[in-house]
């Protein structure tokens, strides 16, 4: 049964620390939220925390703020030692910012809940599901199995999750399994309407001029195959948008026929430089990023750039060459 040693690691603990991500997205909130509320009907203490804020259009799904973000080690509890830490939506330990540095080394234990692609001995000790559409997709199941109640809240948690994560529906994980699972938690009252115009219609006027100024800087290559774009925090700050508004840019080219990869530079206004990957076809973008030390799926990736801009690029550009 491939739930059995996180059901063993949820029911022979009683505190629990969550955290995903750094710059949280839908599915990291939507599964951070589904998860507290399935350990609190279990009668567990549980404290969420991330390393990033969570984007504005997510907050309707956590409407008392029990996500939190980690600014501050005197935010965690006293007996941290008493604690074991469930990540969520990413296989990679070091992809939790401060709550890498804060919590992972003073729990006495820890357990991957993701979806991502993964080195294979990350498998052995986890649930890594690499199919799968989502990891409340995962989580929807994990609940099933366990005979935990999806209430509304949850259940709207969870659709939001999938949605985004999917883009509504259309990336290649998503599944006969994918539209079972929406159907159900449709059934229990979510409104698809409602998740979408959370999710998609719901950003500011600044990001309106944020990704105006980000489309402008387009550049198109590998005979116009390759789109990439680039957002300073000159950018950012120009716009008055937030960072977190951003999350959408990089899917843009794909709607042109003929763009088969996007390549999206970002700097946040700390001046942390990332790379974001997404592609169609067989192009796998997962192993540009792993070799970046980031990580992903095949289609949708991405790192943190050790080196400057150009030089990123160039070498980017140089492991998607064998493809065109």
């Amino acid at each position: 049964m491939i739930f059995k040693q996180i059901i063993d690691f949820i029911i022979s603990n009683n505190n629990f620390i969550l955290s995903a991500h750094e710059t949280p997205d839908g599915d990291a909130i939507g599964s951070e939220y589904a998860m507290l509320k399935a350990l609190q009907k279990l009668g567990k203490n549980v404290k969420v925390f991330n390393s990033d804020p969570m984007p504005g259009k997510f907050s309707f799904i956590d409407e008392n703020h029990e996500i939190m973000t980690l600014e501050s080690e005197d935010q965690l509890p006293d007996n941290l030692g008493d604690y074991v830490l469930l990540i969520l939506d990413t296989n990679d330990e070091n992809n939790i910012g401060v709550v890498a540095e804060y919590v992972l080394p003073r729990v006495k234990g820890y357990f991957i809940i993701d979806h991502h692609e993964s080195e294979e001995d990350l498998l052995v000790q986890n649930l890594i599901q690499k199919s799968a559409s989502s990891t409340a997709e995962i989580l929807y199941l994990l609940f099933k199995e366990m005979g935990i109640e999806i209430d509304f809240k949850m259940a709207q948690a969870l659709f939001m999750a999938i949605v985004y994560d999917t883009g509504s529906f259309i990336y290649p994980k998503t599944t006969a399994l994918t539209f079972e699972i929406a159907r159900d938690l449709v059934t229990i009252g979510v409104s698809p309407n409602y998740i979408y115009s959370k999710v998609y219609e719901s950003n500011s006027i600044s990001s309106l001029l944020l990704h105006s100024k980000v489309l402008s800087t387009l550049e198109i290559v590998f005979d116009n195959h390759v789109a990439i774009q680039t957002m300073t925090k000159e950018t950012i700050i120009d716009s008055g948008a937030l960072y977190e508004e951003a999350d959408q840019i990089i899917n843009f080219p794909l709607r042109s026929e003929s763009i088969k990869v996007s390549i999206f530079f970002k700097e946040n206004l700390d001046g942390l430089l990332r790379c974001s990957l997404r592609s169609k076809g067989n192009i796998d973008v997962a192993e540009i990023a792993q070799s970046f030390g980031g990580g992903g799926h095949k289609t949708a990736a991405g790192f943190k750039c050790k080196l400057s801009l150009e030089e990123t690029k160039k070498l980017v550009l140089e492991k998607l060459s064998k493809y065109f």
